[in-house]
């Protein structure tokens, strides 16, 4: 079996045919039938095509050498700002974005084969478009390649391909590459100012250069009679001068007339661009207005929602503070209805004839702690002890002009002391 040989080169030739030949049949589908045949050649995967190579091992076993294929997007993404280390360091122009290269490093270099030539190439040692070191070190809109070109507006790129933002959002999503927003922002215009430029007066036409034509003379014979030839050569000469005379005017009046319509055509042209900018740039305003009406209403609509919520704490609070004094109120009113408990029972046991009134108590704070203090004999009870127990553990008594209370010793238990 005769084996045929074919370069690198011409297997790449041959792919890129293949290539132009698919995406040339998508297209002329898409105008035959009616559908986008841009999205349908990036859905298919055309734009991105990879060649595949098959060697021969010397004992005729089929080694196959695949490309490692690296996952790309179906359509340019502009610059994120970040650096990838473990791909090629060099920037690659793609459709003027100039975004970091994605093929593999080289072993012991910074850059891939093919950019490690066009370093190699260079005086400098750096790759046509620049590094991805030189990209980050400025801000994303300010770089300036070696040669001095500045990357495209990435909404020149969206236009060329037909996409919108949530067609770009969706597929840097599916990297995980977060785009900044300013992107999505076409730069705006400069409008020229100044007056306009006046017309240009044409000139008029110079007569024909080089010395004026001397007049023919007439010859006269002499003699009663006139030379008909004399006649004859005299009234052409005169024909002949009032030609010259008519094409020279023709021929002035037709460039005056071609330079002002030149002239009126240029000035329509001057009006129109200026109306076009002038609209462009109303449009530009319009939009800007309406985007601070909008951001005005929603801050407007959180200051509302921030409010009614204030309102709703404050109204919260004032019922909890409510419902926590006529708590206080209730216990108060029970304390004081209640009859002391020993004090009670003792006199009840002693004098049995005699009806006594009951002790009233109020709920006083001292050093931090809560006690019951009797408004009669001013005698402070365990507050804790009687409304856990409902018992009238004395503890000491109230000293109104100190205005403390004085505890009585771990032995006395009894009231009857403070009651003498």
């Amino acid at each position: 079996m005769q084996t045929i040989t074919i370069s690198q080169q011409m297997n790449k030739a041959l792919c890129n045919v293949a290539q132009e030949l698919a995406v040339t049949m998508v297209r002329e589908c898409g105008k035959r039938y009616s559908f986008d045949a841009e999205t349908a050649i990036r859905e298919l995967g055309l734009e991105t095509v990879t060649m595949v190579q098959k060697n021969r091992s010397s004992k005729g076993k089929e080694a196959k050498r695949e490309r490692i294929l690296v996952a790309k997007a179906s359509f340019p993404l502009p610059f994120n700002g970040e650096c990838k280390a473990d791909c090629c360091q060099a920037l690659r122009q793609n459709n003027g974005l100039y975004t970091q290269c994605q093929a593999n490093r080289k072993d012991g270099l910074d850059y891939c084969k093919s950019c490690q030539q066009l370093a190699d190439k260079s005086a400098d040692g750096i790759p046509e478009y620049g590094t991805i070191q030189q990209r980050t070190a400025v801000d994303i809109f300010e770089y300036v390649d070696p040669k001095g070109r500045k990357p495209v507006s990435y909404t020149k790129v969206m236009k060329k391909y037909k996409l919108t933002q949530e067609q770009v959002l969706e597929e840097a999503g599916k990297f995980n590459i977060i785009i900044n927003e300013s992107h999505f922002v076409a730069p705006t215009i400069a409008v020229k100012r100044g007056r306009p430029a006046s017309a240009k007066t044409p000139k008029e036409p110079k007569g024909a250069k080089g010395r004026p034509k001397k007049a023919k003379k007439v010859l006269q014979i002499e003699g009663d009679e006139d030379d008909l030839f004399a006649a004859l050569v005299a009234d052409a000469n005169e024909e002949q001068d009032n030609v010259s005379d008519v094409t020279e005017s023709s021929t002035s009046d037709k460039t005056a007339k071609l330079a002002a319509d030149k002239a009126a055509k240029e000035q329509a042209k001057k009006e129109k661009e200026e109306q076009r900018l002038k609209e462009k740039q109303a449009k530009l305003e319009k939009e800007a207005l309406e985007k601070a009406a909008k951001e005005q209403a929603k801050l407007e609509k959180e200051a509302e929602k921030a409010a009614k919520e204030e309102q709703r704490l404050k109204e919260k609070a004032e019922k909890e503070a409510k419902l926590a004094a006529e708590k206080a109120a209730k216990l108060e009113a029970k304390l004081a209805a209640e009859k002391p408990s020993k004090a009670s029972k003792k006199a009840s046991k002693e004098e049995p004839v005699k009806d006594e009134e009951p002790d009233v108590v109020k709920k006083v704070e001292f050093e931090g702690k809560k006690y019951l203090k009797s408004k009669k004999t001013g005698i402070i009870y365990d507050y804790n002890e009687y409304v856990k127990n409902g018992e009238q553990v004395v503890v000491g008594k109230w000293n109104e002009s100190k205005n403390k209370v004085e505890f009585q010793d771990a032995g006395e238990e009894s009231e009857e002391e403070y009651d003498e």
